[in-house]
């Protein structure tokens, strides 16, 4: 079963120094990274955070994560649209990357990596693995 991958996983490779530290021995994917998770990641190698920083983690992405990202499809906009509406519904606030990260994974049935714990209130409706 596909392995959507977390920005919050990217985010504990690049301080491991190791991509495949963050990948569980016992999942076989294949991994891949949504593409509003690279969005956020990238975010991350603009200012105001220090030039050594930002210039580490654009080598990083360029390096191991740019060949894995995936688009965000039709279905993964229908499936972001229902989860922002369901969480509004229950008085649930969850960052936008965050939930468009999820409501990929939950579109696609796939497995999602995180050592994010903001993914915990949706652990009924998607596979979570944590790193």
């Amino acid at each position: 079963m596909p392995v959507a991958i977390d920005t919050s996983a990217l985010v504990e490779a690049e301080k491991l120094g190791s991509f495949e530290a963050i990948l569980p021995q016992h999942e076989s994917g294949p991994f891949y990274i949504p593409a509003l998770a690279a969005a956020e990641f990238l975010v991350g190698t603009h200012p105001p955070v220090r030039d050594s920083l930002r210039y580490r983690a654009l080598l990083l992405y360029q390096a191991k994560y740019e060949h894995l990202v995936e688009d965000f499809t039709e279905a993964d906009a229908k499936q972001l649209a229902a989860l922002i509406s369901e969480l509004r519904r229950t008085g649930q606030v969850m960052k936008f990357f965050d939930t468009a990260i999820a409501a990929t994974a939950m579109a696609r049935r796939d497995k999602l990596l995180t050592a994010d714990n903001d993914y915990d209130r949706l652990s009924h409706k998607l596979n979570i693995i944590k790193v």
